[in-house]
């Protein structure tokens, strides 16, 4: 009989009054590859709960050898009560998390295409990241279209990671 043990070290950063959910660090494995995933939403998931997003999230990468994970939202708000102080710390908290990681995967879905908020947000995004000269991905379904969020049916259980397109916003 063989036993195996890890353990996952979550970490969760919020603003002082607990509305904002800026981001959320898990490491499994501090050798292996780190990766940020930007996504749309702040979810339900905490350095307790699971949400399914991050449980997808944490099964793909780390079937693809990665061991560490940040992620981050265009909208970091709990409440969906967005303002303009919590837009310029997630930005803060993105450009800080990008100098840690090795790759960015944008997972934000194709929702974002028609809200123009979003829109904004992603490119404000994009641009931090291009000027980091960030490595970024996104998820890639084998049907040939990109650009999906982790609860996407068919990729839940296995992401292909290609080269972000950034002419698809």
């Amino acid at each position: 009989m063989k036993t195996t043990k890890s353990t996952i070290k979550t970490e969760v950063t919020y603003d002082d009054v607990m509305k904002n959910k800026y981001l959320i660090r898990k490491e499994w494995d501090k050798n292996k590859k780190k990766a940020l995933v930007v996504m749309k939403n702040a979810g339900q998931a905490d350095e307790i709960v699971q949400d399914q997003t991050t449980m997808y999230v944490i099964n793909n990468l780390s079937k693809l050898e990665y061991g560490v994970v940040e992620i981050v939202n265009l909208f970091p708000s709990i409440e969906k009560d967005d303002t303009k102080e919590s837009a310029i710390e997630n930005l803060k908290c993105i450009q800080e998390a990008i100098s840690r990681v090795d790759d960015v995967i944008i997972a934000a879905g194709k929702g974002v295409e028609t809200n123009k908020k979003a829109i904004e947000r992603l490119n404000m995004i994009l641009a931090i990241l291009l000027d980091k000269k960030a490595n970024i991905l996104q998820i890639e379904a084998n049907f040939g279209r990109k650009g999906f969020h982790p609860l996407y049916p068919a990729l839940k259980h296995q992401w292909k990671l290609v080269p972000y397109d950034a002419a698809i916003i």
